[in-house]
């Protein structure tokens, strides 16, 4: 069989995405990293996917919880007096 002539630039698998997920999980309590491995390897998600589905989860909660403290005379948070 005929060695091969060209370099093999194959990447090992997950190599590539972890990089950036351990600059990530320097900021993330090692209880939640945990979980996150755990569910990674139920789904068959990838670890980025599923902290930016967190992330945009708490986003949306986070806005909603905004909204519902807003009163309807104050759509926008803006204080207005009544004078």
């Amino acid at each position: 069989m005929p060695a091969r002539d060209y370099p093999d630039k194959r990447v090992a698998r997950g190599l590539a995405k972890e990089a950036d997920l351990k600059m990530l999980s320097a900021r993330i309590d090692p209880a939640l990293m945990e979980y996150i491995r755990i569910t990674a390897y139920e789904t068959r998600k990838s670890k980025q996917e599923i902290v930016a589905e967190a992330l945009a989860l708490h986003r949306m909660t986070s806005l909603a919880g905004v909204n519902e403290e807003q009163s309807p005379e104050e759509p926008f948070g803006l204080c207005v007096s009544k004078r």
